[in-house]
C-alpha cells in the first residue's frame, strides 16, 4: 500500500509534518540516551551527551513555541 504524505502547504499536512519532525527528534532522544549508557569510552560519552544536550534544547525550544502560539482562554469565574 502506498501511503502519500499530503503536501506540507496544507493544514492536514503541516500538522502531519509538524508531528513527524517531532516524533523524530523524541525518536533520537531515546537513541542517544540509550547509546550514552551502554557506552564505556569516555570521550565517545561525552560526544553523545553534547548531542543529547543539543537535540534537548530543540525540543524544549519546540515547546516553548507550541505553548507560546497558544491562545490563553478567558477566566470562566466571575469577578463581582
Amino acid at each position: 500500500m502506498d501511503h502519500q504524505r499530503p503536501p506540507a502547504r496544507t493544514l492536514l499536512g503541516s500538522l502531519i509534518s509538524t508531528f513527524s519532525r517531532s516524533r523524530r527528534l523524541e525518536d533520537r532522544i531515546r537513541t542517544l540516551c540509550a547509546r550514552a549508557v551502554e557506552t564505556d569510552d569516555i570521550s565517545a560519552a561525552s560526544a553523545i551527551l553534547e548531542q543529547l544536550a543539543a537535540a534537548l534544547r530543540d525540543h524544549i525550544d519546540r515547546l516553548r513555541k507550541l505553548a507560546a502560539a497558544r491562545p490563553i482562554p478567558p477566566e470562566r469565574r466571575r469577578c463581582s
